[in-house]
């Protein structure tokens, strides 16, 4: 027999090495799995974006919020964005500048409209009264750029 015992053994020795490559290179798939998942995640992120900035001309803040149409509403937001934590003053400079002219009692109102229609939050500290975005608003602008979806929170 030409097969004979030392031909079974060098088929059985040649079919544990193939299976031991084959187990090295799952090993490594497995290992690839993640980052290519994250890429694939980055690459629908940067899509999401280039489909937002589109659809609204930029990428900001307002594209959660579709019924913020007061110009001096969509400045406040995308100045908290910025840097949350502003009081009436610090606001009303921060709009001076992206403006050119913002009076303390304008962005006072805007303020409260935004905050009864829950765009944006207050907090009490101290002698002061500091405005943010809302945690709703927040997640909602997370979630269209992709970064956290259903149940997650931000």
């Amino acid at each position: 027999m030409a097969g004979g015992p030392d031909g079974e053994e060098d088929l059985k020795e040649e079919v544990r090495r193939l299976g031991a490559r084959i187990g090295e290179l799952e090993s490594m798939l497995g290992q690839l799995r993640e980052p290519f998942s994250h890429m694939q995640d980055m690459s629908r992120n940067y899509f999401r974006l280039i489909e937002l900035y589109m659809k609204f001309g930029e990428v900001s803040p307002e594209a959660a919020i579709p019924g913020l149409k007061d110009p001096i509403s969509r400045d406040i937001v995308n100045a908290l964005f910025q840097r949350g934590g502003q009081n009436i003053s610090e606001m009303t400079e921060a709009l001076r500048a992206r403006r050119g002219s913002a009076s303390r009692r304008i962005v006072r109102q805007r303020l409260a409209a935004l905050e009864k229609e829950g765009v944006v939050r207050s907090e009490r500290r101290r002698k002061t009264v500091e405005y943010h975005v809302s945690d709703e608003v927040v997640r909602k602008w997370s979630e269209l750029l992709g970064f956290f979806k259903g149940g997650d929170r931000p």
